[in-house]
């Protein structure tokens, strides 16, 4: 069991640099995936607010749809103190991976029949069971 999730571990971490590093999307105009330019711009305000406010330094955003880029946008600073402007390729640390990793355990334990997911939908309880 500790070997599965150990390797389960490895794989993700040589998979997903591997994905990230794929071909890039192709970028178009918002409106050709259903976005509206009115609300994102609304959406880019609000986050120009809160860096002015001091709330957040930056932020990149990126908002996709049907395998295309509709919005694409580096705002405020990457490192305040230096007055660095973010980038769009900026590189941000992700400090804790306990939901994924028990995500996967979680989902292992599954495979192996060790426990059972269920959801409540309504007044009524709907289970998934490994066949």
């Amino acid at each position: 069991m500790k070997m599965k999730l150990f390797s389960s571990i490895v794989i993700c971490l040589v998979l997903i640099p591997a994905v990230a590093i794929g071909d890039p999307l192709p970028t178009t105009a918002p409106e050709s995936i259903g976005l509206s330019s009115k609300r994102l711009q609304v959406l880019t305000e609000r986050l120009k607010a809160d860096i002015d406010k001091g709330t957040i330094p930056g932020v990149v955003l990126v908002i996709s749809r049907h395998g295309k880029i509709g919005y694409f946008e580096a705002i405020g600073s990457l490192d305040p103190e230096n007055k660095t402007a973010m980038t769009k390729d900026a590189i941000f640390r992700i400090y804790s991976m306990t939901k994924p990793i028990t995500t996967v355990t979680a989902m292992m334990l599954f495979e192996d029949g060790k426990i059972a997911l269920s959801y409540l939908m309504g007044d009524t309880v709907y289970s998934a069971i490994r066949e």
